[in-house]
């Protein structure tokens, strides 16, 4: 019995010493998943972050000009005097309608992949310019003078734009740089036309550009009516943002989706239209504009696969490690604390392996490299040391299960806690079951006498129990 006792001691103690090398291998694949978000932010900086199109919409500039009176110390009018007030007015589209194909371009910083897209799309609309009386002024008997009219496009990343071509009313513009709105400062603007020519009528306007974005897309709905339509030859999107698709079709070839938002279901347009009319972009930080938004997303992510993996590593030390106790107990084998600290090295090695692989041939090929490799490797040792092949074969098979297992826990992350509790209970299970007639007390006190160290012969002691 003491002897057992310092065994469990031995063991115990072997298992910490892994469980601690577990949370090194754990980091490795930490470091990784740091490492490839810098390559992430190092792509986003070096060509265009994750884009979202933020609106058009038509700036007006006018003058309002009154004459107010100045009057002496007794209240009696002097004179008057022309006062005039620079104005602007923004006003959103009655429609905005965007119609494109998301292209992916992958881009790589060293074994770290990308998800680069190139959206080539037109986006359309009309704006409803209003009479001079209808602007807004600071005195009803006041007149205006009308200025120019500029379209103005937002864009969260202009780094992206490789190509925009602005149409109002069917003529082409010449668009600049930087949106001239407040809050909203990054895109493009262009000259549409003068004030006093445009008031009062419906303008329609056309924008056909092509947009550099990494990992996803957005687009905010500030017009009275917003409609988008998209499709890509990326088969895994991930739809978000504040309003899903309202028709969507995704297969191996790609996705096809469609947006439909109504002014009435977010105050995208009034926030849309407070930041583009005063203040900056700190004053507004505290208010988000509403947007859907779809992700280029990777279905099997090999570092987050291997993090998820790698989670196991405790339970996969803690079942050997135990499995193997049992066998000496039951086989009355007296195994050196270096055979559990061999044993436990080959199963982390397979966290190492996959990890190193799946960089290479994908998360799926490596899994099963790395599985193959370390299960074995263990039932090679474990044949010596159980000094029974069939022992070995049925342990390092029961560990290849352990493995598939696993796999497919890694698959369906929905459905991870019921498959590893099923997994749990069903080896617990089969730990009782097969264990249930065991006369513990007798084979601790006889194990002292029974126990043979490993290399003193291969006769089986007579009252060996199995």
């Amino acid at each position: 019995m003491k002897s057992f006792a310092i065994k469990l001691m031995t063991v115990s103690l072997v298992g910490l010493l892994l469980i601690i090398a577990g949370a090194m291998v754990r980091g490795v694949v930490t470091d990784r998943l740091v490492f490839r978000e810098q390559a992430r932010q190092s792509v986003a900086e070096s060509l265009a972050g994750a884009q979202s199109l933020n609106g058009v919409g038509l700036v007006l500039d006018y003058t309002e000009q009154y004459e107010e009176p100045v009057r002496d110390a007794t209240d009696r009018v002097l004179r008057h005097e022309t006062r005039r007030i620079e104005h602007r007015h923004v006003v959103l589209p009655d429609s905005l309608a965007l119609s494109g194909q998301l292209i992916t371009e992958p881009r790589y910083r060293g074994l770290f992949r990308v998800n680069g897209y190139v959206l080539a799309g037109r986006l359309h609309g009309a704006f409803t310019v209003p009479a001079l009386e209808q602007l807004p002024r600071s005195r009803k008997e006041s007149t205006l003078q009308p200025g120019t009219a500029r379209l103005a496009f937002a864009v969260s990343d202009p780094r992206g734009l490789r190509r925009l071509d602005m149409r109002v009313d069917g003529r082409t513009l010449v668009a600049e740089a930087g949106s001239g709105l407040n809050g909203l400062r990054s895109g493009a603007q262009a000259a549409a036309g003068a004030l006093g020519t445009l008031a009062g009528r419906s303008l329609p306007f056309e924008l056909n550009l092509e947009l550099v974005g990494t990992d996803s897309f957005a687009m905010v709905p500030m017009a009275r009516e917003n409609t988008a339509t998209l499709n890509s030859p990326w088969p895994h999107p991930s739809f978000g943002g504040r309003f899903l698709p309202v028709q969507r079709e995704t297969n191996e070839r790609g996705f096809n989706a469609m947006w439909r938002v109504s002014a009435l279901a977010t105050n995208a347009g009034n926030l849309w239209q407070e930041r583009a009319s005063g203040g900056t972009a700190e004053a507004h930080a505290g208010k988000s504009l509403d947007a859907f938004t779809v992700a280029l997303v990777d279905p099997v992510d090999v570092y987050v696969m291997a993090d998820r993996a790698s989670k196991y590593a405790v339970l996969f030390v803690v079942l050997t490690l135990g499995a193997c106790l049992l066998f000496e107990l039951l086989r009355r084998l007296q195994l050196h604390a270096l055979h559990y600290l061999l044993t436990g090295a080959a199963l982390l090695m397979f966290f190492v392996l996959l990890l190193a692989l799946a960089e290479h041939i994908g998360f799926g090929p490596a899994y099963g490299v790395a599985a193959t490799a370390c299960v074995t490797l263990i039932g090679v040792y474990l044949a010596s040391l159980l000094r029974s092949r069939a022992l070995a074969a049925g342990f390092t098979g029961g560990l290849a299960l352990l493995y598939g297992a696993l796999y497919g826990i890694l698959l369906s992350e929905q459905n991870a806690l019921l498959m590893g509790s099923l997994l749990l209970f069903g080896l617990l299970a089969a730990v009782m079951l097969a264990t249930r007639k065991v006369d513990w007390h007798g084979l601790l006190l006889d194990r002292g006498n029974a126990a043979r160290p490993i290399g003193e012969g291969n006769q089986k002691p007579v009252n060996e129990v199995v």
